[in-house]
């Protein structure tokens, strides 16, 4: 059992203290789990202070920016620590994003250098030439000598490492851009520190821990959340180099995992394969499994635990605040059905109405936060950031309303909501009330332009693999569980559901009508 640093511990950390204290006192424990390879806290760190050595010889100094383009793999957290030991932020850039929007980060940023991988190379360099771009860029191996990992029982090597204090900036991770170009949430080292520190607390990470990341390490989800977390805890991580329903079930067996945080789409899938099989995985090791990044229907949940033994636990987190609600096995008592948790200490909230007047439990209103964990703001960016913040609080963009006990539940985006006939309605109560019908796999509802209405609303499904069902079927079951107000008016089938990087439905795509295939 190791003690851990309280949250407030965060002032006198920077990012790399905790990660380079397990590095020391268990070099030999795995840090990370690849594909069949085992990379110890030493080999991390050690990696690590060669990449800086090397980014140091590209001029990268206090105060650089690093890009970072790359599929998931070991190395990403290697260079991830080299940056920072070299003083520098790390710009991760998803390898899933458009050459457009990959132009606009590095643009923005003006790296001194953009790393990548082999498989990202042609792609980066097209992407500088046709935007008339010369930033420098290399590839994490060339950044790495043949001697860069020691044998398990040698000295770790020596470095000269750049002063980092709590407001150095760590990273600025871009957004998916569902809706606009991708924003810079800027993260200093205190709040990735303490944000860590509040997660370690509040699901009790321990050292023999293993964490399961199957999302792109390229945003906070999966850099942070299923990573950093578990390497500042001095857990291991099963990395994945991406998302597969079957080969995530039988790597957290294998491993024998302890909890994996996720987007509902991945549970989602995850229970489809275990429906569509019958296979029984032996997930006797998990201790927990936890959804966010939107909300997941009741009815996924409630057969998740029935298929997989396994409660499938909500928290909630923004890449501009981590965490703010969520499950404690600290406390007494999990969250009721639904809820995202309680509020996390250092975090304040406030839900207001549409005349900013504040609302009583059980109400819904937009949800607004205060935290020293919040980020600074967004990168470069002072338009957003003046609408995003008022005196202090950050407007979050979500709905939510609290229960007497303090329980909170995040209904969805404000901009997530059809409005119809001057109905407000949050279409995550549709969808949840779509997928209890046994033939709907996915469910996604938006709001159609209407003469009369404004909005009408628009269901687009996703069957399940050999269900047959018309829209009237789906239209009289949304009847038995909604107001009239509330049941869609179109009802559209679809093979699969435009997903962003970040693994959210893009809803924006669905509006218009499918196109004829």
């Amino acid at each position: 059992m190791i003690d851990h640093p309280h949250p407030a511990d965060a002032e006198r950390l920077n990012a790399l203290s905790l990660i380079d204290r397990h590095a020391h006192e268990r070099p030999d424990q795995a840090a990370v789990l690849f594909e069949g390879q085992s990379l110890t806290y030493r080999q991390l760190v050690d990696r690590s202070i060669a990449i800086a050595a090397a980014l140091r010889t590209q001029g990268v100094a206090a105060g650089s920016r690093v890009g970072m383009i790359a599929r998931n793999c070991p190395d990403y957290y290697s260079t991830y620590l080299g940056v920072l030991r070299a003083g520098g932020t790390l710009f991760p850039i998803n390898a899933d994003l458009s050459h457009n929007e990959i132009a606009h980060i590095v643009a923005k940023s003006a790296p001194a250098l953009v790393v990548c991988d082999s498989e990202c190379r042609q792609a980066l360099a097209e992407t500088l030439l046709q935007n008339g771009l010369k930033t420098p860029y290399s590839e994490i191996d060339a950044l790495l000598p043949g001697s860069a990992v020691p044998a398990s029982n040698d000295t770790p090597r020596q470095e000269s490492q750049a002063v980092r204090g709590p407001d150095s900036v760590a990273v600025v991770i871009h957004t998916s851009g569902t809706t606009a170009l991708p924003k810079g949430v800027v993260a200093t080292d205190r709040m990735e520190v303490s944000s860590a520190l509040a997660l370690i607390h509040e699901w009790q990470i321990r050292p023999g821990d293993i964490s399961v990341c199957a999302l792109p390490l390229s945003y906070t989800f999966g850099l942070f959340t299923a990573s950093f977390v578990a390497l500042t805890a001095g857990a291991t991580v099963l990395l994945f180099k991406k998302f597969n329903p079957v080969h995530v079930l039988e790597g957290i067996e294998k491993f024998k995992a302890s909890y994996m945080v996720g987007v509902p789409a991945m549970f989602a899938m995850m229970l489809e394969h275990v429906r569509q099989t019958n296979k029984q995985y032996n997930l006797k090791h998990v201790r927990f499994m936890a959804s966010s990044g939107a909300p997941i229907a009741t009815s996924i949940k409630e057969d998740f635990h029935r298929r997989l033994n396994l409660p499938l636990l909500e928290y909630y987190a923004l890449s501009e605040c981590t965490p703010i609600f969520s499950f404690s096995f600290a406390a007494e008592a999990l969250p009721p059905q639904g809820s995202s948790g309680r509020l996390i200490d250092g975090a304040e909230v406030k839900i207001l109405d549409d005349e900013g007047q504040h609302v009583p439990p059980g109400n819904t209103g937009k949800l607004f936060v205060r935290s020293a964990r919040l980020m600074s703001g967004y990168y470069q960016d002072p338009e957003r950031n003046a609408a995003a913040f008022t005196d202090g609080w950050f407007n979050t963009g979500d709905l939510a309303y609290s229960d007497p006990q303090g329980f909170f539940y995040v209904v969805g985006r404000e901009r997530d909501q059809v409005i119809s006939g001057g109905h407000k309605i949050a279409s995550a109560e549709v969808e949840g009330q779509i997928l209890k019908h046994e033939a709907v796999a996915q469910a996604a509802v938006v709001g159609s332009p209407d003469a009369i209405l404004g909005e009408i609303i628009k269901a687009v499904l996703v069957l399940k693999p050999g269900s047959r069902v018309d829209p009237a079927e789906i239209i009289a079951h949304c009847e038995q569980g909604l107001a009239r107000h509330k049941i869609p008016r179109i009802v559209e089938f679809r093979d699969a559901l435009p997903i962003s990087p970040a693994g959210k439905v893009l809803k924006r795509q669905l509006v218009q009508p499918a196109e004829p295939t």
